[in-house]
């Protein structure tokens, strides 16, 4: 299984942008993570249908920047099944993204703290 936070691709970040970025960086990803919560408790129907196609599609790109490696799995997945017209077992869907986002939220948060 795919790691909630890999601590590598967060070294390889600090290397790349400098570490004392990294702490202001991640806290822009909490807040995303956050604001994607709030929002999928609040939509119902295809609303709700389109904006998880959406957050997925950019939580490839920064759940992978950030190293999120099991939320990113999750957010391709998604995209390779809303890329195909496939059935999204939407409120599964839904469910599985709210708990996968509250615990990478909580990984990532402890990681600041820490850090």
């Amino acid at each position: 299984m795919s790691e909630v936070l890999n601590k590598t691709k967060i070294d390889q970040l600090a290397n790349e942008i400098g570490p004392e970025n990294i702490p202001v960086l991640l806290g822009i990803f909490l807040g995303e993570l956050t604001a994607y919560k709030e929002r999928l408790i609040q939509l119902e129907g295809e609303e709700l249908a389109t904006y998880l196609a959406s957050i997925c599609h950019e939580l490839k790109s920064s759940a992978a920047s950030f190293g999120a490696d099991r939320l990113c799995q999750f957010a391709l997945d998604i995209d390779f099944r809303v890329k195909l017209n496939q059935d999204l077992e939407l409120e599964k869907s839904v469910d599985f993204m709210l708990e996968l986002i509250g615990f990478t939220y909580d990984t990532y948060q402890s990681f600041v703290q820490v850090s």
